[in-house]
């Protein structure tokens, strides 16, 4: 078996001036230097990088809560007004006339004698809903074909 030699080197065949030495160590050290300068850059860039992604995430985020905020600000308006149209609601509950007022328009109930004319349309049904009171027998007699004359 053959054992390993280690390599030695003839260190009088290399043999550098003191230039030649000063060279090779100067760009030894630059090499380090730029290799420091490009590993700082790296890191930086690396940091920038990172900081946009958080910045735009936490931004992305800070511009829906206002959005919600916003929206749920107008619905809390709201609620307020129909809280304030239910409590003048609530002032009339024992009031008699608003109760036969909201007879007629929801329940749609007529006082005896009145004829209740109803249309397709749920608006113009409550904006036009027309009772006669009394005159239901001019009605019958318009439709009987006026036999009296």
């Amino acid at each position: 078996m053959a054992k390993k030699r280690k390599r030695q080197f003839d260190t009088q065949q290399v043999q550098w001036g003191d230039e030649e030495m000063q060279q090779r160590v100067d760009a030894r050290r630059k090499a380090a230097a730029a290799k420091r300068v490009r590993k700082r850059v790296l890191s930086v860039l690396a940091f920038v990088a990172v900081f946009f992604l958080l910045v735009t995430m936490f931004g992305r985020d800070i511009v829906r809560l206002k959005a919600e905020n916003r929206d749920l600000k107008k619905q809390q308006i709201a609620l307020e007004k129909q809280r304030d149209e239910l409590k003048e609601e609530l002032k009339n509950v024992d009031n008699q006339e608003y109760i036969r007022e909201q007879a007629r328009k929801q329940l749609k109930l007529l006082n005896p004698g009145e004829i209740l004319f109803t249309f397709e349309d749920d608006e113009a049904a409550d904006d036009a809903e027309k009772t006669q009171s009394g005159d239901e027998s001019k009605v019958k007699d318009d439709k009987s074909g006026g036999s009296d004359g």
